[in-house]
C-alpha cells in the first residue's frame, strides 16, 4: 500500500514515506521531523481517515446543494506579469480546495481569478464539470499531495493582459472587506456574495471588450488561443 516518496497522514499530519523495511517504515512529517512507524497501524490509520475525508465530502456536497451555486475569488501566483501563464490554466482546470478545508468546489459554480503577486483581478469563469482525480505535477502544480481534484473550466471573460485588469484597490467588496490585507495563498478559494461576483464579473466583461476592439491586441489573442 505505501510507497516510497507518497504522501500520507496519521492523527499528527501528514507525512512523505522515506524509506519502508517491513514492519516498519521511516517518513518526515511537514514539520521535519522523522519517525519510524508500523505500517499495519499506519495503513488502518489511513484507511480510517479516507473513510472520514470522503464523509466530509459527502457532507459538504449535501450542505453545497441545498445553497445553490458557490462564488469564489480563486487565488493565483503570475511569476511574470507580461505573461498571462500558470499550472492549469492553459488545459482550463483549476485545482480544487484540499479536502481538509470546509469549501467543496462543484459544477456551475463561478470564480473570478485574482493575481496575488500584482494585486490584480483578471478572468471570470465557471466550473463545467465534476472534479476528477489527478497527479498536481500533470499541470505543472507542486502541490504537497499525492493526489488533488481537478475541475474544467470555461473561461467567460479574462482580460489579455494583465496590467489592464481591475485592481484590487479600485474594488470594494462586501462579502470581504478585508481582502487586499488579507495574507494570501497560491490556490486557494475565498466565498464571495453574488453581488460582488457581479460587480467584478461585469468590470472584467469591460475591460475585455475595450481590449478587443484594439486590433493589435486581438490578433495576440487568436495566437495564444491557437497556441493552447
Amino acid at each position: 500500500m505505501f510507497e516510497v516518496n507518497g504522501v500520507y497522514a496519521n492523527r499528527k499530519g501528514e507525512y512523505t514515506v522515506l524509506s519502508i523495511n517491513p514492519p516498519k517504515m521511516r517518513v518526515r512529517y511537514a514539520d521535519g521531523t522523522e519517525a519510524e512507524l508500523k505500517m499495519e497501524l499506519q495503513e488502518r490509520i489511513w484507511e480510517n481517515i479516507l473513510v472520514e475525508r470522503e464523509a466530509e465530502k459527502a457532507s459538504r456536497r449535501k450542505k453545497r446543494g441545498k445553497k445553490g451555486i458557490g462564488y469564489y475569488i480563486k487565488v493565483v501566483n503570475i511569476p511574470e506579469e507580461d505573461d498571462l501563464t500558470f499550472p492549469g490554466w492553459p488545459e482550463r482546470v483549476v485545482m480544487g480546495p484540499p479536502p481538509e478545508t470546509a469549501i467543496s468546489l462543484n459544477q456551475d459554480d463561478r470564480l473570478i481569478f485574482y493575481d496575488m503577486e500584482s494585486k490584480t483581478f483578471f478572468a471570470v469563469a465557471t466550473v463545467t464539470g465534476p472534479g476528477k482525480t489527478a497527479n498536481p505535477q500533470k499541470y505543472f502544480f507542486t502541490a504537497v499531495a499525492e493526489k488533488r481534484e481537478f475541475f474544467p473550466i470555461d473561461v467567460d471573460a479574462a482580460a489579455i493582459k494583465l496590467e489592464h485588469g481591475a485592481p484590487v484597490e479600485a474594488i470594494e467588496l462586501e462579502s470581504q472587506p478585508n481582502f487586499r490585507h488579507l495574507e494570501l495563498e497560491p490556490e486557494s478559494f475565498l466565498p464571495i456574495n453574488e453581488d460582488d461576483f457581479e460587480l467584478l464579473a461585469e468590470a472584467l466583461s469591460e475591460v475585455a471588450e475595450d481590449e478587443l476592439e484594439d486590433d493589435s491586441l486581438l490578433a495576440d489573442f487568436i495566437e495564444e488561443e491557437e497556441e493552447i
